[in-house]
Parts: structure tokens; sequence; C-alpha cells
């Protein structure tokens, strides 16, 4: 067990760290601007392994060097997973660290009651279970919204630490997903888009919001190849519900923001088909936008859409862009 001089020490190689972090942030990111916690973090590993606290000038070397946001985001989640994979000591500590990684940023859209629901049962099963691995995957996973969902899977995750309680974790997991916690929203609820990444093209905005029963016609730009459509206020219908037409061919869409924190637990929606949409936000509440794309058939002048005239009143069906 550490000494008090041990720990006295450890408080101050913190305090220290996490004032170099911030006086070396650069960029404007809430994972950037979180590199003092990070800084934390870090020498909380490296009380029980000292080596792991290399990992401050790194992070220190990584802010100032890269420029480019999603190289640079992701080499400080690579830092932070290398931190984790080589951590030692109490698997409750290494699972608070980690919960806190993965759904404390960024800082201001956390709802603290409904967190400590949160750490508390990800603490509950990495004690019982002694290994940090299924704790992080409850907190990863875990909704949250509304509140009762939360406390249920409270409940079962004790009833099925203490049914798995030989089962140890494994660093490796756990480093695999701190590796990605500048987007750890996307691990939570768009897992999707590790399987089909979202891209842009070069894009003309239209930007119509359609009502049920309406119908446009739109000329197509000349080197157009696709149409960019997505849904509001649609996140209540499920999955291939046919939003409307394009020339006679349906429009099956998500809702625009149904993978937003407030809104995907609530939602019944999909992720896209062929997902056009970008990622928005950092950290926990990282989203992805619910934009569709539809390509259009070689040398099309012109789109005719018709709007399903049984979509609730509220409903909208946008054509964003063409691409």
């Amino acid at each position: 067990m550490p000494d008090r001089r041990s720990l006295v020490i450890a408080v101050v190689a913190a305090i220290v760290a996490a004032l170099a972090c911030a006086a070396s942030v650069q960029f404007a990111t809430p994972v950037d601007r979180a590199l003092p916690f990070l800084a934390v973090v870090v020498v909380v590993l490296a009380f029980f392994r000292p080596a792991i606290g290399v990992a401050v000038p790194v992070l220190i070397a990584v802010e100032n060097v890269i420029a480019d946001e999603p190289t640079r985001l992701l080499v400080i989640g690579i830092v932070m997973a290398i931190a984790f994979a080589f951590a030692s000591g109490r698997a409750w500590i290494i699972a608070l660290l980690a919960a806190l990684l993965l759904r404390w940023i960024p800082f201001h859209n956390v709802v603290i009651w409904r967190e400590l629901i949160i750490l508390a049962g990800a603490l509950a099963v990495a004690y019982v279970m002694q290994g940090a691995t299924f704790a992080v995957l409850l907190a990863l996973f875990c909704p949250v919204w509304p509140a009762k969902i939360a406390v249920m899977l409270f409940v079962i995750a004790i009833i099925a630490a203490f049914q798995l309680r030989r089962v140890k974790g494994s660093n490796v997991v756990v480093a695999l997903i701190i590796a990605f916690f500048p987007w750890s929203g996307l691990m939570a609820r768009g897992w999707g888009a590790f399987l089909r990444p979202p891209h842009q093209g070069n894009r003309q905005y239209v930007g119509q919001a359609l009502k049920p029963g309406s119908t446009t016609t739109i000329d197509v730009p000349a080197d157009a190849k696709a149409v960019i459509v997505s849904g509001a206020n649609v996140q209540h219908l499920p999955c291939g519900t046919i939003l409307g037409t394009l020339n006679g061919n349906p429009i099956i869409a998500p809702d625009w923001g149904f993978m937003r924190r407030e809104q995907f637990f609530a939602s019944r929606n999909c992720y896209p088909r062929n997902p056009a949409g970008r990622i928005r936000d950092y950290g926990w509440s990282a989203w992805i936008d619910g934009a569709e794309r539809i390509v259009l058939p070689r040398g099309t002048r012109t789109i005719r859409v018709d709007v399903n005239p049984r979509l609730p009143k509220e409903a909208t069906l946008q054509v964003e862009a063409f691409e």
C-alpha cells in the first residue's frame, strides 16, 4: 500500500501535469480542452505503474505538433489507450477513469445525477468481477435516457456481474475502447458508422422541407450524381418507413438528428443504408446526422418528390442537396 508521502507526490504531480497541459492547449475542441483532465488520468494510472507517466509529455507534444484535427484526436486517443493497456492496480479505479473519459467529455453536456448512476453501476460491477472490462462496456452502452432505463440496466448489470464474477477483464479490450474516446458517442450509438462510414462529396444545397402530401419538382444540376435526403420529426417511426417517392421510387431515410444523445434511445430509426452525414460534436456527444444518399440514374434532368400523405402532420421530408 502506498504511503502518505507517495500520495502527496502523486497529488503534486497531477497538479503540475494538469497545469502544463492547460498551458499547452492549442485548439478549441472539447477533447483538446480536456487535456489537463487527461493528464490527471495518466498520473493516477502512473501511481501504480510509474512508466505510464511518460504519456503526459507525449500528449503535450501531440497537441503542439499535429494540426489536423481528426489525426490529432485519434493520436490522443491512442496515447490514452496505451496508458490503459499497461495500467495496473485496482479494477474499480481503472473502470472509474475509463468511464469518466468515455462519458464526461464534453464536460458541459454532463448531467451529473444521471452520470453518477452509471458510475455507481460501473464501479459495483468492476468490484464484483474484479476486472474493468464489463464495467467499461456498461458505462459505454448504458443509455441513461430516460433515467428509469439507467436504473434498470444498473440492476441487471449487478445481477450479471454476480453470475459472471469469475470472468476477468482484459486491459486490451479497455484500451481498444479508450482509443476512440474522442468519439465515444459513436461507439455507443453509431456503431454502424464503423461498418459503413459516411462520406460527403461536393454539394449544391437545396434546403427544401416538404410536408406530408406535398409534391415538388427540382431541376438536377448537370454534374449531380446523387441527391441527399433526410427526415425531420420522424425518429419515432420504425425502420423502413417510406417517407415518399423520388421519380416513383421509395424514399427511406432516418430522422436527421436521430443519433443525438437526447433522441437516440427513444428513436426507432436505423442507420442510413448509404450514409451521407458527417460526424458532429465530440466525446459522448458525438453523433452522425441521418442524411441518406440516393444515387441518381445517369442522365437524370429533373426529380419529382412526392411526400407520403400518411406521415404524421409534424413530419417533413428534407431534400438537402445534390452531390
